[in-house]
């Protein structure tokens, strides 16, 4: 008997050292830091717009009315492609032959009258300097409906680093003032995030409605406010 004991002693000890809490390394405290949100901008005049250019033909059958609007849209694409830049782009968005519904009344189904073809093609336009002379000989060569023109800009990626670094450098000024006042100085930066985006000019939505008006038709670029949001974390030191 006095023999088992210790052995009994040793599985004690053992399950003793297994059932304390693990030695936990102390954590570090985190460096003195301010964070600061600021926002940059640059002001650009778009160098490209978009225009979409719809052929809308209707007939009393499928066929007649997909016909139409194929002799109409070649027409169209016959005078507006001579007007165009040799680097603008022109395509096809999409083509839909739908049925033309007439109702007589709630209880009775409705009855097909004809058919309604849409043919709808994309401008891209980089001298927007021609931007009026292309909706113009497009609205009188067979085009039914005009919608842009949807600004852009050549040099985007440029413009928004532009404004991404002019946020940081305000940011960073603010930093600087708030560390001063609290009698620290900025020894580095810990962490940046950034979010683009833009402001189109007021009355850039009205250019939709000018493709009915006598020509030449005017059109107005006016300039975009492209802003950049910076949140940094500046580390500070005595």
């Amino acid at each position: 008997m006095p023999r088992i004991i210790p052995s009994i002693f040793l599985v004690a000890l053992v399950i003793a050292a297994f059932s304390l809490p693990p030695v936990q390394a102390a954590e570090s405290p985190s460096p003195p830091s301010i964070s600061v949100d600021a926002d940059g901008k640059v002001m650009a005049t778009p160098d490209l717009a978009r225009l979409t250019l719809e052929v809308e033909t209707q007939a009393a059958t499928a066929a007649a009315a997909a016909q139409a609007n194929a002799k109409q849209a070649n027409a169209l694409l016959a005078a507006v492609k001579p007007v165009l830049g040799p680097e603008d782009k022109l395509r096809t968005l999409g083509y839909r032959l739908l049925p033309v519904h007439a109702y007589k009344d709630k209880s009775s189904p409705p009855e097909i009258k004809g058919y309604r073809a849409v043919n709808q093609l994309e401008v891209k336009v980089l001298d927007v300097a021609r931007l009026g002379t292309v909706i113009d000989t497009a609205m009188k060569n067979g085009a039914t409906r005009v919608n842009g023109p949807y600004w852009s800009h050549s040099r985007l990626e440029e413009l928004q680093r532009q404004a991404a670094v002019n946020a940081l450098e305000r940011a960073r000024r603010l930093a600087e003032a708030l560390a001063q006042a609290a009698g620290l100085k900025i020894k580095g930066v810990d962490k940046i995030s950034t979010g683009i985006s833009f402001i189109a000019p007021r009355g850039a939505g009205e250019a939709r409605l000018m493709a009915k008006a006598a020509s030449p038709t005017p059109l107005e670029v006016g300039e975009e406010e492209i802003r950049a949001h910076i949140q940094a974390v500046f580390l500070v030191s005595p």
